[in-house]
């Protein structure tokens, strides 16, 4: 003998709270199975039983349609996932700690001297009578210094010695920048990524990977 089975997919028991019920029994079968002749949105009138309190039920009635039943259907049955059961929440959670991190990073460069672009800092030889010292210049493509006596502004910021306060300064300030830059150039990218998982996230399947 055929078994009975729901045109729409649900599990019978769970609908009509009956443990072991054949589909066949359901208070559904009849309209779930002339439901396949309608079109996805059209709308159709089910029965499903709930439980009000302890050993009391109530059956009502509700409207859906073959599209929202499916996904009522895959719900129960189908082991529904989620962004947290994914890993796409602890992602998500782990970009806003790097973020909460990089802002703390930032936070402590405050005060802290941060070279131009295109700058460099360049170890010279002088002679004197005395003999040969080393210098240093934190220099720049065109003027952007302030001068220390000239009105207008200068290439080059003179450091003094390489111990000089001045010049370890001057040294860090470039390092502060390429650090910065780095960190602006992977910035980029991951804006670029993210705003790709959004997009990703708007797509429509095709009609095609629907079918599949």
């Amino acid at each position: 003998m055929p078994r009975n089975i729901c045109g729409l997919g649900f599990d019978c028991a769970s609908m009509m709270l009956q443990p072991g019920i054949d589909p066949g029994e359901c208070f559904n079968y009849p309209t779930c199975g002339a439901a396949i002749k309608l079109t996805p949105d059209e709308e159709i009138e089910l029965i499903r039983v709930r439980e009000i309190a302890s050993c009391q039920r109530r059956q009502e009635t509700f409207r859906t349609t073959r599209r929202e039943a499916a996904v009522m259907m895959l719900m129960s049955r189908g082991c529904p996932q989620s962004s947290e059961s994914l890993g796409v929440a602890a992602q998500m959670e782990a970009i806003a700690a790097c973020v909460e991190q990089l802002l703390h990073f930032l936070n402590n460069l405050e005060g802290c001297y941060i070279a131009p672009g295109g700058c460099e800092v360049h170890h010279y030889n002088v002679k004197r009578p005395s003999g040969v010292y080393g210098y240093n210049k934190l220099t720049a493509p065109e003027p952007i210094f302030e001068p220390s006596e000239k009105q207008q502004k200068v290439k080059v910021v003179h450091l003094s010695h390489d111990d000089d306060p001045r010049n370890t300064e001057a040294r860090l300030g470039i390092e502060r920048r390429n650090q910065l830059t780095r960190v602006r150039t992977l910035l980029t990218t991951t804006v670029e990524l993210l705003q790709e998982a959004a997009n990703t996230l708007t797509e429509q399947p095709s009609d095609e990977e629907r079918s599949v």
